[in-house]
């Protein structure tokens, strides 16, 4: 009996990184890897614009790969850690999957060479805000034998993601809804737990640093705050952790979140170490 499982990876990352395709070694003959220059497309289009645009796949390896290219519409999972789930084209409200075409959809990858995928973007007169899609390319990896002994057929696939954000219409707005900072004391580290709501209609990348100061306004400590990844209408809770050292005593510490095009949240704590 032959049963089909597919195994997914989930991308972050700049543009121009190469990325490889999950591969699984079934034999020698068997494992396959491709590998993409844009992980992740941003635009920021007009309402009614085009745009078309190009990516190269590579196989590093011996052996032509068969792709099958299609979309899906993706999110950030909860936990604000930048996890993604992938939904069917069209299941999320703000899916942009409808607005994209793309040549091939099938394409085979020669041994040690490049294909180029090429897409255009076509953004609705009413759109709005920020849409999302995934633009995946899958290949068969193989055979492998589940626990129950069957053969099984393994698909690996690799996605461009694309963000897609209509200009003009964009509301980059949030709120710190909570700060809570807990102080070092042994070998644990310092803490700062932040909630954060998304009241804008696009994605926002909350990242930010943190300066802890004394009672006479010198900085003993600062750092980067952990990114929080969140979707429009998301409440997301995430914490940073900083293992450096901090003298007993009373401090302030300043929080500056960055919501991204020049807008901050700016935040104050005091913190006791004992």
């Amino acid at each position: 009996m032959t049963l089909i499982a597919r195994r997914t990876l989930s991308l972050i990352g700049a543009a121009g990184l190469l990325v490889t395709l999950l591969t699984l070694t079934c034999g020698p003959a068997e494992a396959t890897s491709i590998r993409i220059n844009a992980p992740r497309i941003e635009l920021e289009l007009a309402p009614g614009e085009s745009y078309s645009g190009e990516f190269v796949a590579e196989n590093p390896e011996d052996g032509d790969v068969l792709c099958r290219l299609y979309l899906e519409d993706w999110a950030y999972l909860p936990g604000g850690a930048g996890d993604k789930q992938f939904l069917p084209a069209g299941a999320s409200a703000l899916s942009a999957s409808s607005w994209i075409t793309f040549s091939p959809a099938e394409m085979t990858v020669p041994s040690f060479g490049r294909q180029t995928v090429r897409y255009t973007v076509n953004v609705p007169q009413d759109a709005t805000g920020g849409n999302y899609s995934v633009l995946f390319m899958e290949t068969a990896m193989g055979t492998a034998e589940n626990d129950q002994g069957a053969s099984v057929q393994v698909s690996g696939r690799i996605g461009a993601l694309f963000f897609v954000r209509v200009k003009g219409t964009l509301r980059k707005e949030g709120q710190v809804k909570a700060v809570d900072v807990i102080a070092p004391a042994g070998n644990k580290p310092l803490e700062i737990h932040t909630t954060f709501q998304n009241s804008g209609n696009t994605d926002i990348e909350l990242g930010g640093n943190f300066l802890v100061m004394d009672p006479e306004g010198s900085v003993t400590a600062r750092g980067q705050l952990q990114t929080l990844y969140t979707f429009p209408g998301t409440l997301e809770r995430g914490v940073t952790r900083w293992a450096g050292s901090i003298a007993p005593g009373t401090y302030d510490i300043l929080l500056t979140y960055d919501l991204g095009q020049g807008q901050t949240l700016v935040e104050e704590k005091t913190l006791t170490v004992g």
